[in-house]
């Protein structure tokens, strides 16, 4: 009832069976007499004879490719609808099984950079007695609903001006976390560094903290205004002497803000971090802002924080005829950090720094982050998977960094179980939130490597044409040096 009956002229066991196409994802860079192939959906990266190339590049019959059904795994050719495969993979990150906690003890700072987004927001409370409960009985209730896996994040203003709260906290979450069933698998920092003194790292690392992020923005140093490496006698900073003897308790990860200010300085900056042994622990990141294309007050920086757990890099080496599958790994961090900008004059623009993060490539202990580029997201970062919530010293919930202090953008508080009616709005809009609605997105070649970029003026303010992410310009660079680099016959 109600279905429309087959016709005799096309019963099933003569429906046409499925395409074989070739990806759009696939980019092709010449390696010796063969060629280097990768693969942006999966993330795959293979050696290829000139005649699999030329009909993978093509426009006419497969019908003759060779190893077609390998090449179909490592994702140079594909059946069906490749949008539908990565909606798919969008949607399935979305699980229930993972927590990933952000808490900014306080929105204090003893640093004044005139490009955060948050000194509008700057206060001196610090998180209460009570918030603190509540934050720590909010986590438990999480985990004993599943969401065992946790990762926890601090986060500020300048977090360590509440050490107190941070080392008493970590404590009692990875207390409750245990108790709960759920396992507490990461717990990191976010600091300027200006206070993370060996004595504190120490204290970081016995309360379970294993990582701390540091941000550079300039040459020299000024106390309380600019975050340089070198004091005014060409020595280690502050910073840096802090940075290097926290080296002994915690992994450190270290951002290099660029902006119109500090251009011309960024190449001394990461040889004087290289000189002291942190080639590789370094990455830079653009001080950003929205506003001019998209009408957005609060702009967002785009970078990289470190965290454990997420998808690695499949390198993958192949042949046009046998095939043969030899895999190396490759992964490193995730994105989950902000340093954005009010003002427009001193954002240095994408084009440029997208050369200036390809020349920091040069170094070869930067393979692994060049290896990050191609590496394929389920999300931008955590704010879109709906495991994400990041708590403020008020107890208000948000999904994303941008969003701590701002009670207009919160979806909750640790305190009540009732959500405003405004509260609920603004999560909606996060549930509603997908890249593929967007047609730029949608028909990009490098969708799968960025996901949309960052969510949050999309989410918050409407934008609908936000700046790319520097891999849209940096994609056949980077898959060209990968081939250089790799060890591959």
């Amino acid at each position: 009832m109600g279905t429309t009956p087959r016709t005799p002229s096309s019963p099933d066991c003569l429906r046409a069976a499925p395409s074989l196409l070739r990806s759009r994802y696939n980019y092709f860079t010449p390696r010796g007499d063969r060629w280097l192939g990768y693969n942006a959906r999966l993330g795959t990266i293979a050696l290829l004879a000139d005649d699999v190339v030329q009909l993978l590049r093509g426009d006419g019959s497969l019908s003759g490719i060779r190893s077609a059904d390998k090449l179909v795994k490592l994702g140079f050719l594909h059946y069906g609808d490749e949008l539908d495969q990565i909606f798919k993979t969008y949607n399935s990150a979305k699980n229930n099984t993972a927590l990933h906690i952000t808490i900014a003890p306080s929105l204090a700072c003893n640093f004044a950079c005139d490009y955060c987004y948050q000194n509008s927001y700057r206060n001196d409370r610090s998180m209460s007695p009570e918030v603190q409960a509540a934050t720590v009985a909010f986590i438990g209730a999480c985990v004993a609903d599943g969401r065992r896996n946790v990762s926890l994040e601090w986060y500020g203003g300048e977090p360590l001006l509440a050490k107190d709260t941070v080392l008493s906290m970590t404590t009692a979450i990875h207390e409750t976390v245990i108790r709960a069933g759920g396992c507490l698998k990461h717990v990191g920092i976010v600091t300027n560094g200006s206070l993370l003194a060996p004595a504190t790292a120490a204290e970081l690392q016995a309360a379970g903290v294993s990582e701390a992020q540091v941000s550079f923005d300039a040459l020299l140093y000024v106390e309380g205004e600019k975050r340089g490496v070198l004091d005014a006698e060409g020595g280690p900073s502050p910073i840096l002497l802090n940075v290097l003897s926290a080296t002994s308790f915690l992994r450190m990860t270290l951002r290099v803000n660029v902006s119109s200010e500090n251009k011309g300085d960024i190449s001394n900056i990461t040889e004087v971090l290289s000189t002291h042994g942190l080639a590789g622990s370094y990455y830079l990141a653009r001080v950003d802002n929205f506003a001019g294309a998209n009408s957005v007050s609060r702009p967002r920086g785009e970078g990289q924080f470190a965290s454990q757990g997420m998808r690695q890099l499949p390198i993958v080496q192949v042949t046009s005829g046998t095939a043969g599958l030899a895999r190396v790994q490759g992964g490193g961090p995730a994105c989950n950090d902000s340093a954005p900008s009010r003002h427009a004059s001193k954002i240095v623009g994408r084009g440029a720094f997208a050369r200036m993060e390809q020349k920091s490539f040069a170094s070869p202990e930067m393979l692994q982050q060049l290896a990050d580029k191609l590496r394929p997201k389920e999300h931008f970062c955590s704010a879109t998977t709906g495991a994400m919530f990041v708590i403020d010293a008020d107890g208000d919930i948000s999904r994303c960094w941008e969003s701590a202090g701002v009670k207009s953008e919160s979806i909750g508080n640790v305190l009540t179980e009732r959500r405003t009616v405004e509260e609920k709005a603004v999560n909606a809009k996060w549930e509603a939130y997908h890249p593929l609605a967007y047609s730029a997105c949608a028909d990009c070649r490098v969708l799968p490597l960025c996901m949309g970029g960052c969510s949050y003026p999309r989410v918050v303010h409407d934008a609908t044409n936000p700046e790319c992410t520097s891999i849209r310009q940096q994609i056949d660079f980077c898959v060209d040096e990968v081939a250089k680099r790799l060890k591959l016959p």
